[in-house]
């Protein structure tokens, strides 16, 4: 009790000095009680000192003051092994809330939360709940490759979100094929098995395209004595992430086979569209190839790259003006 009354009365202490406007002398004092209570291994209140000293300095616009205290926090949420739960996530969801975009730090102390809630927990990607947080922050500051690496890992509600992060980043050069934006998505989504949340990207991306990419309905085999009647494109890419989730879906070899074989320039605008084709192959079909090295690794690496330079990308309209044509599987 003596120690909460003590805590109260640094933090008015403290919450007045900044209020002076003396921020330089209360930043160094919130960082020595800080040290004070860590080395007491009084790390509760560590933790709220420097949560609402962040909080604090960042609402007097004090950037750097305010990202150090953050940062710092994450530091001792390693130390004390805090859990994931809603309290010690919402501080961070506080502070991300006041730190500018501008923030050189903001990016530093976002990873660090991921990397604190990936420590001693069944997601090594980091909590989802943060994940998805973290990207529709991105997506509202229209940083749309920071948006899609976080969403894609998030929740089941971040996959509807990564459909309309790819389809706003591909409007932003509307001249090539948005085709090139939604086969990234659903093969990374599919490479992680999330057969869901691909057709969530796939069906959130396609109820936003424009009539200049539909075709008439093509007769598609489906691996038995039936064939089924879908929506074709035209955009070899568009019939490509179809295609592909139809295969996943069926559980039929034969048809992933055909598009694989029938669709290997297109899946060439990319060097990991390959790659990805490949694991999905594994993961769904059992289909085995020769590894040169760790190729689930290397994959995972880039996994979160920027898209394929413009120039490597097919062109709606491009050149003579044809379009791509729809292509039906043999």
């Amino acid at each position: 009790m003596a120690a909460a009354r003590g805590t109260a009365k640094v933090l008015q202490k403290l919450e007045k000095s900044v209020g002076d406007g003396n921020y330089y002398e209360a930043h160094q004092m919130y960082r020595t009680v800080a040290n004070r209570y860590i080395k007491a291994q009084n790390y509760k209140d560590a933790i709220d000192l420097l949560h609402s000293g962040s909080m604090l300095l960042l609402k007097h616009k004090q950037a750097g003051s305010g990202a150090d205290l953050a940062l710092y926090l994450v530091e001792v949420y390693n130390l004390d092994k805090v859990p994931v739960t809603e309290e010690s996530r919402d501080r961070i969801f506080d502070i991300a809330e006041l730190m500018d975009e501008e923030n050189s730090q903001r990016r530093t102390f976002l990873q660090g939360a991921v990397n604190w809630s990936s420590s001693d927990s069944k997601y090594r990607n980091g909590d989802p709940l943060l994940q998805h947080y973290i990207g529709l922050l991105f997506w509202k500051e229209k940083d749309y490759n920071q948006a899609e690496a976080h969403l894609l890992v998030g929740t089941q509600e971040s996959a509807e979100a990564l459909g309309h992060v790819l389809f706003e980043w591909s409007e932003l050069e509307p001249s090539h094929d948005k085709g090139a934006y939604l086969l990234r998505g659903v093969l990374q989504e599919l490479a992680m098995r999330n057969l869901r949340d691909a057709n969530v990207v796939f069906n959130t991306f396609e109820e936003r395209l424009p009539p200049t990419y539909l075709a008439s309905e093509q007769k598609t085999p489906d691996g038995s004595v039936k064939a089924v009647k879908m929506q074709m494109y035209r955009s070899s890419l568009l019939n490509l992430c179809k295609l592909v989730l139809m295969a996943c879906e069926t559980g039929n070899p034969s048809i992933f086979k055909q598009v694989t074989t029938k669709y290997k320039p297109a899946l060439g605008i990319d060097e990991n569209f390959g790659a990805l084709m490949t694991t999905i192959g594994e993961l769904f079909f059992g289909i085995k190839v020769p590894k040169q090295a760790n190729m689930l690794a290397d994959l995972m690496s880039s996994l979160f790259s920027a898209p394929p330079a413009p120039s490597s990308r097919p062109a709606l309209g491009a050149g003579s003006g044809a379009q791509p044509t729809v292509e039906e599987l043999d």
